[in-house]
């Protein structure tokens, strides 16, 4: 066993010295690249930029109206009913119709009442006016009787004139009594139209064709003035609404300004409000939508409006840096420097910037990553 050991013991000795005294090989050791390295890239050319704000609204119909009652009372009638398709002008509802055409027969009695007093002045004036006449006969026939033949007394003479006043007074009551009739008549036949117009007030029409959307008021029920019966739609044409900040508001142009639904339809702004809120400072702005089946006044819409879209060219939006005040692109030199190029930064597409000035970039290497830590004249190795 022993000796078993102590040749194992020796052959490790062999081999750990025959290891230990080999020489030792050379190697050609190669120079370390300690350049940065950077990714870049080329600039994009054709790239769609657009000026835009997202706004939400509601669909409605353009046109709406309440249908109301213009006199009070009860209705007797109604002529349709809630969900009808009716056209304009078609009646659809009545309010107390036998009171008011009642009140247009009295009317109509004045009218000849009145018309019957004038004729009774009429008459009434000719009479004075024919004893007017015979006054002023006797009157001149007794003024000569008594001063050139003085064949009657003064008295009689004085009698005469008398009743001459008395004659003149009375055509002149005759003719006001004319006048008064016939300021009756006028009041009479002003009174009858408005009772005319009162019971054509108390029947409801449609004031354009469109869909009955509401019945508010049942046959029976007594209505106010202004108490809406009915409300009524248009459903041909439908619009949607959205509330704009006010600082857009020099921005949006009727006629002009084009508007992306979330519904599929591109629409051009038909109405901008006039005034903006003072509270919200918000302004309304609409759009007349295209006939869709599946758009229903009342549902929630969500638009784009768009101010500017414009094709440019662009580069990565990390490539563009504040640098001494100015917006820069670093872009690698053939001599693998790094050089800083000035741009006129735009709008943001994504992950891309426009830039407004590309000639200074046309075919060169710009630096799309890692430019934090880069600075002119820097030396780097560029990595598509």
């Amino acid at each position: 066993m022993k000796r078993h050991l102590g040749k194992m013991l020796l052959s490790v000795g062999v081999v750990w010295l025959a290891c230990g005294c080999e020489p030792e090989t050379e190697t050609n050791a190669s120079p370390v690249d300690l350049r940065p390295r950077v990714k870049v890239c080329s600039l994009t050319e054709g790239v769609e930029f657009e000026e835009a704000i997202i706004v939400q609204g509601s669909v409605r119909s353009k046109f709406t109206a309440a249908v109301a009652s213009r006199l009070p009372g009860t209705i007797d009638t109604l002529y349709a009913d809630e969900g009808e398709t009716v056209a304009a002008g078609q009646r659809l509802f009545q309010v107390d119709r036998v009171n008011l055409e009642n009140r247009v027969a009295i009317a109509k009695d004045d009218c000849a009442v009145a018309a019957a007093a004038r004729d009774e002045a009429l008459a009434v004036r000719e009479e004075a006016m024919a004893a007017h006449e015979k006054a002023v006969i006797d009157e001149a026939r007794y003024a000569r009787l008594y001063t050139v033949s003085g064949s009657v007394t003064k008295d009689v003479w004085e009698k005469a004139q008398l009743q001459l006043k008395s004659t003149t007074a009375t055509v002149a009551r005759a003719n006001a009594a004319v006048a008064t009739a016939e300021a009756k008549i006028l009041q009479a036949a002003t009174a009858l139209r408005i009772a005319e117009k009162d019971l054509a007030d108390s029947q409801g029409v449609a004031p354009f064709a469109g869909v009955l959307t509401k019945k508010l008021q049942e046959a029976g029920d007594y209505a106010e003035v202004g108490g809406a019966i009915f409300e009524i739609e248009n459903p041909e044409v439908r619009e949607v609404c959205f509330m704009v900040n006010a600082d857009n508001y020099a921005r949006v142009k009727v006629g002009e300004t084009r508007l992306e639904t979330s519904f599929g339809q591109t629409l051009v702004v038909s109405y901008r409000a006039p005034t903006v809120n003072p509270v919200s400072r918000t302004f309304e702005v609409r759009a007349v939508i295209q006939a869709d089946e599946t758009v229903a006044p009342g549902m929630l819409c969500e638009a784009k409006i768009i101010f500017e879209r414009r094709r440019g060219s662009a580069v990565p939006s990390g490539a563009v840096a504040l640098r001494e005040g100015r917006q820069v692109v670093f872009v690698v030199t053939e001599a693998g420097r790094v050089e800083a190029v000035p741009v006129e930064k735009g709008r943001t597409c994504g992950a891309l910037t426009e830039v407004r000035n590309p000639e200074p970039l046309a075919g060169a290497a710009i630096v799309a990553e890692g430019m934090l830590l880069l600075n002119p004249g820097d030396e780097v190795k560029a990595i598509r």
